[in-house]
């Protein structure tokens, strides 16, 4: 297989499964939406987007979520921790479909194929859910689609 058939094979996989996986981080974001802005911040959002973009090893992208779960935990907020721990679960998931795409492009399978595209899948699905979070609460919020729980 070729080096541009294998891409083109890979992103249009890729492309599919990007539809499928923001109804899935919608979602999760849906899961917390109470926890947003006020106990998972925009800075924490972002820092997550720009680790994510900046990196190019899913192992970078876990550091941080794995980090941010522990400052949850040491501040006693098991329900932040929960949302870190769910969402690094998500992403770690990811991996075997990686591996199922990798699979389907009919190329060989090393770890640095496999890590790069689990680490396209993670990106994408953090893409998903920093919109969701970002765009979609003020404006269902405002149309009085949902409601905050305040504490």
């Amino acid at each position: 297989m070729t080096d541009l058939s294998y891409n083109l094979k890979l992103r249009k996989l890729i492309a599919a499964w990007s539809d499928n996986s923001e109804i899935e981080a919608n979602r999760f974001a849906d899961r917390y939406r109470d926890l947003y802005p006020r106990e998972i911040s925009n800075a924490q959002l972002r820092g997550l987007e720009n680790v994510i973009r900046s990196s190019r090893q899913f192992i970078d992208v876990k550091g941080f979520i794995q980090h941010q779960g522990e400052k949850a935990e040491r501040a006693r907020r098991s329900d932040v921790g929960d949302f870190w721990r769910g969402l690094d679960s998500d992403l770690s998931s990811l991996r075997d479909e990686a591996k199922r795409m990798l699979h389907q492009t009919g190329s060989e399978i090393s770890e640095v194929k496999l890590d790069r595209v689990h680490h396209q899948l993670a990106e994408i699905y953090v893409q998903h859910l920093i919109a969701h979070m970002f765009y979609w609460t003020p404006f269902l919020e405002e149309k009085g689609k949902i409601k905050r729980h305040h504490r």
